[in-house]
């Protein structure tokens, strides 16, 4: 069950009704429109918003942020932190808390069409003890872009489902916090990650230590500490927890393509994408004192030093799990339609579930997990091995694709069964979703794939959910198009990769040395079934049905790829249709109130078209290719560097 309240009303009634494992949602920002103040490099969005009351206990809490472009506007154009803070609770009288909840990093929006719309989430129920009452909770977006012609629509979505919390929770702390200079020998970051020490005064049984860490700038040394790849060192009581680099890859986000360099590993954060939390926990005793301590990775910048991490941390007491025995089902990856979760999905091989121990004794019992779709007779397999207390690991579905439900979506189903002891809390032992399954493509199809002129990196393969392989090919010559075609193809679930070992897909703006490829699927009759963008970073993969009785949709929208998608003012069009037929291209200026460039194409169905509007004004122009079905646009920049 949803419960979901509308803010500044009374909420009292509606919660006394509401039961162990319902949501409460409580939305703070809706659609807010998000723009810089280039004169401080920031701008807070401030709302005061009415929680459940303190009685309502939390098992889960569940941030949801979703970013749109604004109406008549574009969205915002650089990748900026976006912070999202508890400032107080109570009353504005009341003491600041500045507690930062979870931190964002927006995309590079700027040839986002104005539909466009994406949605992340964070997990923040170590700070759900706080999500009572009277809370602010602020939205703070910083940058310099201009704030007139662009900018975003934020909505914060807080998801908490009532419960009994896995641990009780006893206080907390703030730890290291801000923005802390990085390879500058006169003032050392070491100055600011000082040794905590502190007592178990609360009684707790363990505490976990949640760190989010991002570098930032760009010095002229090394590229730091935005695009160096530095370790950070996590000691408690003079022992060495972790080592980690703190980096992260990002040719493989979800969303994409963007207009900037997304594809580019960072530290720590990607473009486009919700920055991470490294958590730790420590058992200690009601006598104890205990220190944590972090240390950088050395550096120094003999220049001119400008390079930073953004920390914000904090500690928190907990007393041990409520339950001995209590598994968890937190997320189910695939089946999905959850955006953040949308390159491993439609599938209709093997799912993929992430399961948490929440106990305080190790699971090892043998158990089955049971899925499917709706009320149709569930898939199993099993969990044979040991998940620690506080352990989180990635379970597979076999053989998705004997279950699928009929109109080709639908509620996704998914529990575990106990086999040698009861589960102290099963109401998380199971879980829904909603996703769609892949489509059903004709057993005769053929694969076009036209390389870049770098194809060597690029792979792209074919299996069916036995796992024969019926393409698996690394092509050789530059510029070349190929062509694959499968006849008669056995009714079950097949898989198509393409993955590109330089992370920049087979098209990518930063690189136009690199030439342009791509990859369709059309039926024996050269009519589209499936186009896939080319700027898709590591890789993308699809898979699809067949069966004895296909219904396939063809794509009768008209294909247009701008190539480079950032230029001079001169660029080609590759076009495709399914069949002959008059179209225009055309460009207009971004506000469309007036045509640059215009050319008629009779008896055309597919090709590349060069067009020079090298005259026009550097800025953002719309092509369109108008044919007797549909009008597709596509957004380019003309810039001359």
């Amino acid at each position: 069950m949803k419960i979901i309240f509308t803010l500044l009303i009374l909420i009292a009634t509606d919660i006394v009704f509401s039961e162990n494992g319902d949501t409460i949602n409580i939305v703070t920002h809706n659609k807010t429109k998000v723009v810089t103040d280039p004169s401080k490099g920031f701008n807070a969005y401030k709302s005061w918003s009415v929680f459940p009351s303190e009685d309502i206990k939390y098992r889960r809490a569940i941030l949801y942020v979703t970013y749109q472009c604004p109406d008549s506007q574009r969205c915002g154009e650089w990748d900026y932190i976006d912070n999202i803070y508890l400032r107080r609770r109570g009353s504005v009288n009341d003491t600041a808390l500045d507690i930062e909840l979870a931190r964002m990093i927006s995309p590079y929006g700027s040839r986002f069409t104005p539909d466009w719309k994406f949605t992340w989430k964070a997990d923040i129920t170590d700070f759900s003890f706080l999500l009572h009452d009277s809370v602010e909770i602020e939205f703070n977006h910083t940058g310099y872009e201009s704030n007139t012609d662009r900018g975003w629509l934020v909505t914060l979505d807080f998801e908490l489902t009532e419960g009994p919390p896995v641990m009780e929770i006893l206080g907390f702390e703030k730890l290291w916090t801000g923005n802390f200079p990085y390879g500058d020998s006169k003032d050392d970051i070491e100055n600011y990650l000082k040794p905590v020490s502190f007592e178990n005064k609360l009684g707790a049984d363990i505490v976990r230590l949640r760190i989010l860490q991002t570098g930032h700038g760009m010095d002229d040394f090394e590229n730091c500490a935005e695009f160096c790849n530095k370790y950070r060192k996590i000691y408690f009581n003079n022992e060495l927890i972790e080592q980690k680099q703190i980096w992260r890859e990002c040719a493989d986000n979800p969303l994409f393509p963007q207009a900037g360099t997304w594809i580019f590993d960072r530290a720590n954060w990607c473009p486009g994408a919700m920055v991470i939390p490294d958590t730790y926990e420590f058992k200690i005793t009601d006598s104890s004192e205990n220190t944590i301590d972090i240390d950088m990775e050395p550096y120094v910048n003999p220049n001119k030093p400008s390079a930073n991490y953004v920390f914000s941390s904090y500690l928190f007491y907990y007393k041990k799990p409520t339950a001995v025995h209590d598994l968890t089902i937190e997320e189910i990856i695939s089946p999905s339609d959850e955006e953040i979760y949308s390159k491993d999905n439609p599938l209709c091989m093997d799912g993929k579930v992430l399961i948490k121990n929440n106990g305080s004794e190790p699971s090892f019992e043998r158990k089955i997990i049971v899925y499917g779709f709706g009320e149709f007779p569930m898939g199993l397999t099993f969990i044979s091995d040991t998940i620690n207390p506080g352990e989180s690991v990635y379970k597979v579905l076999p053989k998705m694709f004997t279950e699928q439900p009929k109109d080709g979506k639908g509620e996704f189903n998914i529990r575990i069964k106990e086999l040698n002891y009861e589960d102290e809390y099963p109401l998380d032992n199971s879980k829904t979703v909603f996703a769609e399954v892949p489509p059903v493509w004709d057993r005769d199809i053929k694969i076009l794939y036209r390389t870049n002129k770098n194809p060597l990196g690029t792979i792209l393969s074919m299996k069916d959910n036995y796992k024969n392989e019926y393409l698996g090919w690394k092509p050789d010559k530059p510029d070349t198009l190929y062509e694959f075609y499968f006849e008669n193809l056995k009714p079950g679930c097949y898989e198509l990769t393409i993955k590109d070992t330089a992370n920049d897909g087979l098209d990518f703006w930063f690189n136009p040395e690199g030439g342009y490829g791509y990859v369709r699927v059309t039926d024996k009759e050269g009519k589209l079934i499936k186009a896939f963008n080319s700027d898709f970073g590591s890789g993308i993969r699809q898979q699809f049905i067949v069966t004895d009785t296909p219904a396939v949709k063809e794509d009768i929208t008209p294909i247009l790829n701008i190539f480079p998608i950032r230029n001079p003012g001169k660029f080609f069009c590759d076009i495709f249709l399914n069949e002959r037929q008059s179209v225009t291209l055309e460009i207009t200026t971004e506000d469309k109130k007036k045509i640059v460039y215009k050319k008629k194409l009779k008896k055309f169905k597919d090709g590349m078209v060069d067009v020079d509007i090298s005259k026009v004004p550097d800025g953002f122009y719309f092509v369109n290719v108008v044919s007797k079905d549909k009008t597709v646009s596509k957004k380019m920049k003309v810039k001359r560097d």
